[in-house]
């Protein structure tokens, strides 16, 4: 059976996720995260919510946990015939599929996290999440509050949008007259939007000193709900746009579907994403 990885997200994280985990390949990765971010493994067993809630942190760990979870379900049910990652995810997803490093993975997540927490100390904003509105409803709600922009395609009914501090309040009204649920997400800024534009600038910078292989499976990409190519520089700019761009997960799913995948295993703390599968 065609089986696919979904590598979570931001907003998953829970305090001492993946520390049950006690493979050789799990404890090998965790000496490698505590030699780039020193520290990590404390913070994954013990840190609170709110410090694992920080950005800067939040990514760092949700990289170390993804990447662990997907070799215990390799080591419990084999390998998948594709990935892809949510948002944050997508960084496991590709190291799981060799194009870096476990090392490089992980110095390419904490320098994403820094860039961001430190675009959204001075931008602010939020994600909402539009719940009963369609997708084409939701970037109508976007358009009309302003300063928002659909962000993640979830499902047919859920898409969250990101937005300014100072138009947050009108947004969750607009959403409400449109008949909608609004959800403020656990997350520090607006991610996904225009607001990480320069962020993403600096991000490309960086990749560029970052070796690139290619993929050993189908990576399905944020950007394009599409395989990413195997050329290095298409694979930077795809991942560097990634970050100010939306996440079209809805069409990913469809698009993996369409290629034959028939069973979907998250792999990260929670069951989110195959709970949005089962809506799209």
């Amino acid at each position: 059976m065609s089986r696919a990885f979904l590598f979570a997200g931001q907003g998953a994280q829970t305090p001492g996720m993946a520390c049950e985990l006690t493979s050789p390949r799990v404890k090998d990765l965790f000496a490698v995260a505590e030699s780039v971010r020193p520290g990590i493994t404390e913070l994954m067993k013990n840190g609170t919510p709110e410090e694992l809630a920080r950005t800067v942190n939040t990514q760092p760990c949700m990289f170390v946990a993804d990447l662990a979870y997907a070799y215990a379900e390799e080591e419990k049910s084999g390998k998948p015939t594709a990935v892809c990652g949510f948002s944050v995810g997508e960084i496991p997803a590709l190291t799981y599929a060799g194009v870096f490093s476990p090392e490089n993975g992980m110095r390419i997540i904490c320098k994403r996290a820094e860039l961001m927490e430190e675009a959204c100390n001075k931008t602010g904003g939020a994600m909402i999440a539009a719940l009963r509105l369609t997708p084409e409803q939701a970037e109508c709600a976007a358009r009309e509050c302003g300063n928002a922009w659909a962000a993640n395609y979830n499902s047919p009914a859920q898409t969250v949008i990101a937005v300014t501090s100072e138009k947050e309040a009108r947004l969750t009204e607009i959403i409400s007259e449109m008949g909608g649920r609004a959800i403020k997400l656990k997350v520090s800024g607006a991610f996904h939007c225009p607001l990480l534009a320069h962020a993403s600038e600096q991000f490309d910078a960086f990749l560029r000193e970052i070796p690139f292989g290619a993929p050993a499976l189908p990576v399905y990409a944020n950007l394009t709900a599409l395989p990413y190519a195997s050329n290095a520089d298409e694979m930077r700019q795809t991942l560097s746009a990634q970050m100010c761009s939306p996440v079209r997960f809805s069409d990913t799913v469809l698009h993996m579907r369409a290629a034959g995948v028939e069973e979907f295993a998250e792999v990260g703390p929670g069951k989110v994403l195959t709970g949005l599968v089962a809506k799209i």
